[in-house]
């Protein structure tokens, strides 16, 4: 294989391939040390099968085994060191590394070292050692694996991988017992004010760590009862939503960049399965490229403290109303170009209105959900424009609209969400939105709205107005033979 396909196939240039190999003198010391690094890496990166690599490099498959294996214990010794742990970074350096809207949110103005933390997986074969299969078998996933643990900056850099740990433990499990005690090495690392942004799975340990005066924050759930998080519970939650994404991002970037991750370890891989991810985190932080402060972070920062206090006065207008179940104060429209006089709004605007652009991408699936039956979109308008039925709503009638979609679940068909928005006639932007509300778990927030309310901004105001809008993968529509029901 020429130098320029092997470089290509194992995912660095020729001079970050050198680099990396300058930093592991005792590989060059062995005979046919680049061989051993440069087919190490072409398994990490492809995963193909022992004998599919020994056929391409021209060597005998028993020489590859012993020459990856000498590579990967280099690499681990010597590599992974002084590029991942906590040995290795700072808690100055973390605070450094925080991003404009993380450390605007959550580490004040003395830059509090901020981590995300989250749990990913590695496939393993089912055994006939019972104990690790059990250990290994997961009922959410419903397959054998093994649960490495990442602490993460806010721009992207692996500050620890630890594990791995079973599939029956869980998160907070995890969690609660790597701060369980004074003498643990987290424990030791992290101090006071450390900020800690977790997903609901770590809520059992929050009372721990925050014993521990962490600063810690997680989304919302719902409580006993309800159906609905409150605003103030919801704008909370999306403040840490536009955080905590970078933390599945660089989960993204294992299963992309390595694709011997994603695959099923042989129970015989196993043993090293852990050590093949280190390598993976620490050439990760050496030559990945780190996540950017977005152009507008600063404006949807101004945003979100702006908006994180306000409530959603349409909501209790809706709910106190029952506009939900009125249908002859609304009209059906079929909407085109022209037909109903929305405001219109770039796409730029539309970020700052969603905080970001999960729910701008979420928002053509939907139409396109949406548009199956006939390929109409369609509105429910308020009938009465002159105050009647807005009569006790806090923004004036007299230059505000109120119109309804049905947007349909993408999990269960036969849910449907409501969603409402009021907005002003006489201005266009991002200005013209008044409020939104919509009956889905977190559709009272002010900061940022739900994929169900942009889906309708996002058609009325912009996408309408765009040639050429079509569904996501219009391809997949006719793959599966389906019967239709009575």
């Amino acid at each position: 294989m020429s130098d320029e396909l092997l470089h290509f196939w194992i995912g660095l240039t020729k001079q970050k391939f050198e680099d990396l190999y300058s930093e592991l003198p005792r590989l060059s010391s062995i005979r046919n040390g680049k061989v051993a690094l440069g087919a190490y890496l072409l398994k990490l990166r492809t995963g193909d099968s022992d004998q599919r690599i020994s056929t391409l490099l021209n060597i005998p498959r028993t020489t590859l085994m012993r020459l990856m294996g000498k590579a990967r214990d280099i690499l681990n010794e010597d590599f992974v060191s002084r590029n991942l742990g906590t040995n290795n970074i700072t808690r100055a350096e973390i605070s450094e590394r925080n991003l404009i809207i993380p450390n605007g949110l959550f580490g004040g103005e003395d830059r509090k070292p901020i981590v995300i933390i989250d749990g990913t997986y590695l496939y393993v074969q089912k055994s006939s050692n019972y104990m690790y299969q059990k250990d290994t078998y997961s009922l959410h996933k419903y397959r054998n694996l093994m649960k490495p643990f990442l602490i993460v900056c806010s721009d992207g850099y692996i500050v620890d991988v630890l594990g791995p740990y079973p599939a029956t433990t869980s998160d907070a499990t995890i969690m609660s017992n790597e701060f369980s005690s004074e003498t643990k090495p987290l424990r030791q690392y992290f101090q006071q004010g450390d900020v800690f942004i977790l997903d609901r799975g770590f809520r059992d340990c929050v009372p721990l760590l925050r014993s521990c005066n962490y600063s810690v924050h997680m989304p919302a759930s719902l409580q006993e009862g309800e159906t609905q998080l409150s605003t103030n519970a919801a704008n909370r939650s999306r403040s840490v939503t536009v955080c905590r994404w970078v933390v599945e991002a660089v989960n993204g970037i294992f299963k992309q960049s390595f694709k011997l991750l994603r695959h099923e370890f042989f129970n015989r891989a196993s043993k090293h399965a852990m050590t093949d991810f280190r390598i993976a985190a620490a050439i990760i932080n050496k030559f990945h490229l780190r996540v950017r402060d977005r152009e507008d972070a600063v404006q949807i920062l101004n945003i979100i403290n702006e908006k994180m206090l306000t409530e959603n006065k349409l909501a209790d207008f809706v709910i106190q109303n029952n506009l939900n179940r009125r249908r002859t104060d609304f009209l059906n429209i079929n909407v085109n170009v022209d037909n109903i006089p929305f405001p219109r709004i770039e796409y730029s605007e539309l970020i700052l209105i969603a905080c970001g652009t999960y729910q701008l991408k979420q928002a053509r699936s939907y139409y396109g959900e949406h548009i199956r039956g006939d390929g109409s979109y369609t509105i429910e308008v308020c009938r009465d424009t002159a105050g009647n039925l807005l009569e006790g709503y806090p923004i004036p009638s007299a230059n505000c609209r109120l119109l309804r979609g049905k947007i349909h679940s993408r999990h269960i068909s036969r849910k449907i969400y409501f969603v409402c928005i009021s907005y002003g006639t006489n201005v266009n932007g991002r200005e013209a939105i008044k409020q939104y509300y919509c009956n889905c778990m977190v559709g009272r927030r002010t900061v940022g709205c739900c994929a169900h309310i942009m889906t309708v901004l996002w058609f009325l105001s912009w996408a309408r107005h765009q040639e050429h809008l079509s569904p996501p993968a219009q391809f997949l529509d006719h793959i599966l033979l389906t019967y239709e029901s009575d």
